[in-house]
């Protein structure tokens, strides 16, 4: 960790399912993107066509939630592409990707 931290944003899209979730669920989704800002190139980068995007991983309720990002280096900035549990998250990536 180098000690600065990342702006945080989420794409329109992620923005849109973002909305959609419960409050206490919204709140650990703030937490984690703030976590996820102080050491983003710690999380592991995808591969084939979602190369370019990071996943990050919790726990909430016993369920397993995935936060897709890419990282804008010359803004210090992450956009937070997709926000989902673990069930068909890569199926979701693949199109919302394809769309932007």
């Amino acid at each position: 960790m180098n000690g600065r931290r990342y702006q945080v944003f989420m794409a329109p899209s992620a923005h849109r399912r973002f909305k959609k979730f419960d409050p206490p669920l919204q709140q650990r989704i703030k937490e984690e993107a703030k976590r996820l800002s102080e050491d983003p190139h710690r999380y592991e980068e995808l591969r084939g066509p979602l190369r370019g995007i990071r996943s990050y991983h919790f726990n909430y309720t016993k369920t397993q939630y995935r936060i897709a990002y890419r990282i804008l280096e010359d803004k210090e900035e992450i956009e937070i592409v997709l926000v989902k549990s673990r069930e068909s998250f890569y199926q979701t990536l693949r199109r919302i990707t394809k769309l932007a």
